[in-house]
C-alpha cells in the first residue's frame, strides 16, 4: 500500500536479495493483492497486482475502470514518498524467462476500478486461469462491482461479470446508519445539508436543505476478497466473496449442468517437504498443451481457496501426464491417461 513492491530472491540457507527495483521497476502504487499464475500458458509464472490506492487519488467517474491513471492528475511526487516510478493502475507482469519481466496490464485488459482481492481459477473449464476481482468502497462512493476476466486462450481477457451473472447484485445498496437530525447529531453536515467533496479535487457540492428527525443514510455494497472453490463438487468452480459489513456472497456455477466439464483435482501430500506441498510446482498435460501451475493456496487478499489444485481439460477426458516439482527439488511424473472427475492424492516419493 501507497509505495513500491518489493521482490525478495530467495538465495537459499535462509539469505534473501531485494531484486525488485532491478526486475520489475515500476510496481502499483497502491498495491492490495498479488496472484502468481501462468496467464498466457508458457509455462512460466507471472504476476498480477491490484492496485485500488491509486484510484483514490481522484475522482473514479463512469467508464473510467478500465484506465490508468492519469499522471498529471496524481498526487504530487513529495505526497508519493517515492521517485514517482509506478504503474498506476493494475499491473501484469508477464514473465520472459532468465529473470525478465514485461508489464502488459493493457494489453491483456485486466485493468479495474477499486479492486482488492484478485483470486486465480480456471472458471470454465477451458484449460486457461481466469480472474475473479473483488471491488468497490462502501459508503460514501458509488457502486462499483466485482469484475470476472475470463482468459482469451492466453491472448488477452475478457469482461464477463455481467454475461455470468455475477453483476449486477440483487440489491446494489443498503443501509448504512442512522442519523438523529434533530438531537446528538444535528451539526452532522448530512443533517446541516453541506456536504463537502468526496474525493480530492472533487467540486464542492451545492448546499441542500437541512435534514429532519431520524436519516437513514444508504451506501454501496462492496467486496474485500474472494475464495475459489467447487463447493458444491460438480466439477466447475463457484466463487465465495467476504463483502464490507455484508453478508457473503455465493456464487454458484451452472456450468456442469449446461454441459459435460472435464477436470483434473490434484492435492499434494508432502513427506521430506512440508506437509502440503506449499511451494511445488505441478504441470499438467492434456489436449496437446501444458498447463503450469504452483500450489500456493491461491492467496490473494485477506482470503485462501482450498489447496486441491483445479486443472480445466477443455474437450479432453483425461490428462496424458503430470508432473510435480517438489520444493525440495525432486520431480515425480504419472503418465496417464488420468481421467476426468477422478481427484488425485500424490504422495513425495
Amino acid at each position: 500500500m501507497q509505495g513500491h513492491n518489493e521482490l525478495w530472491h530467495n538465495l537459499g540457507g535462509g539469505k534473501f536479495e531485494a531484486v525488485g527495483r532491478r526486475v520489475v521497476p515500476a510496481t502499483p502504487w497502491g498495491a492490495m493483492g498479488v496472484q502468481v499464475l501462468d496467464w498466457n500458458g508458457d509455462g512460466k509464472l507471472d504476476l498480477y497486482v491490484t492496485d485500488m490506492h491509486t484510484d483514490m487519488s481522484g475522482e473514479l467517474k463512469p467508464g473510467d475502470e478500465k484506465k490508468k491513471h492519469d499522471p498529471a492528475a496524481m498526487f504530487p511526487l513529495r505526497f508519493l514518498g517515492t521517485d514517482g516510478n509506478h504503474v498506476l493502475g493494475n499491473a501484469l507482469y508477464t514473465n520472459l524467462g532468465e529473470g525478465r519481466f514485461v508489464e502488459q496490464s493493457d494489453l491483456a485488459n485486466v485493468e479495474s476500478g477499486w479492486p482488492w482481492g484478485p483470486s486465480a481459477g480456471d472458471l470454465n473449464a477451458d484449460g486457461w486461469p481466469d480472474l475473479f476481482i473483488a471491488a468497490g468502497m462502501n459508503y460514501p462512493f458509488r457502486y462499483l462491482g466485482n469484475s470476472l476476466l475470463l482468459n482469451e486462450g492466453g491472448k488477452r481477457f475478457a469482461d464477463a461479470q455481467y454475461v455470468l451473472g455475477v453483476e449486477p447484485r440483487e440489491r446494489l445498496s443498503q443501509p448504512w446508519f442512522t442519523l438523529e437530525c434533530d438531537g446528538a447529531d444535528a451539526q452532522h453536515d448530512i443533517c446541516r445539508g453541506e456536504e463537502g467533496p468526496v474525493m480530492i479535487g472533487e467540486p464542492e457540492r451545492p448546499k441542500q436543505p437541512a435534514r429532519h428527525g431520524h436519516v437513514t443514510v444508504w451506501a454501496a455494497r462492496a467486496s474485500r476478497s474472494a475464495a475459489i472453490v467447487d463447493l458444491d463438487g460438480d466439477g466447475d468452480l463457484d466463487i465465495v466473496t467476504n463483502n464490507q459489513n455484508d453478508a457473503p456472497q455465493i456464487l454458484i456455477s451452472d456450468l456442469a449442468q449446461r454441459h459435460t466439464v472435464h477436470s483434473l483435482s490434484v492435492r499434494l501430500v508432502g513427506t521430506t517437504s512440508n506437509r502440503q506441498g506449499l511451494g511445488a510446482i505441478v504441470t499438467v498435460e492434456a489436449g496437446g498443451r501444458a498447463q503450469v501451475q504452483q500450489n500456493d493456496g491461491k492467496s490473494g487478499y485477506l482470503a485462501q481457496s482450498v489447496l486441491p489444485l483445479y486443472f480445466g481439460l477443455g474437450d479432453s477426458d483425461h490428462a496424458d501426464s503430470l508432473e510435480v516439482r517438489w520444493p525440495g527439488g525432486k520431480k515425480q511424473r504419472l503418465r496417464g491417461p488420468l481421467p476426468s472427475g477422478k481427484p488425485l492424492l500424490i504422495t513425495e516419493p
